[in-house]
């Protein structure tokens, strides 16, 4: 089986930055597992809607437009995956998220770029030390 973007996914990468964008893509052609970009630049009005609703934390998200014109965020879901049950913790799906942010985190290293996931903040490898777990984000570290 060969994984691609779907016309979505890539819509999500525009406006991300280069390094962040040219990782996802990276991940991609390695063909290790699908998975889909559900978000990368967003509007300031997006934002609001996903502070409101508790969705996110912040109005200082790395997915809005940075000084230098791009978001440094992502998104990611791997494909397929079970929501409902990560909502629930399931551990059988929460892992594939890990797995995903492994292989960006092992291609960023390589290509000397620093990232940061949402399921661990202050990069410690702990996943359980923090009040906000966002398994699908993903940004840079500028």
């Amino acid at each position: 089986m060969t994984y691609k973007f779907s016309k979505k996914s890539l819509d999500n990468l525009v406006g991300v930055h280069p390094d962040l964008r040219d990782l996802v893509q990276e991940a991609m052609a390695l063909q290790i597992m699908d998975f889909a970009v559900n978000e990368g630049l967003r509007s300031l009005d997006r934002q609001k809607e996903l502070v409101a609703t508790g969705k996110s934390k912040t109005m200082n998200s790395k997915h809005l437009k940075q000084p230098d014109g791009f978001g440094h965020a992502v998104d990611l879901y791997p494909s397929p995956i079970d929501m409902a049950a990560v909502n629930k913790g399931s551990a059988q799906e929460i892992i594939r998220f890990g797995v995903l942010y492994g292989i960006i985190a092992t291609l960023a290293v390589k290509n000397g770029i620093k990232v940061r996931w949402g399921s661990d903040w202050n990069g410690d490898g702990q996943t359980l030390d923090h009040k906000f777990f966002d398994a699908p984000h993903i940004e840079l570290v500028k």
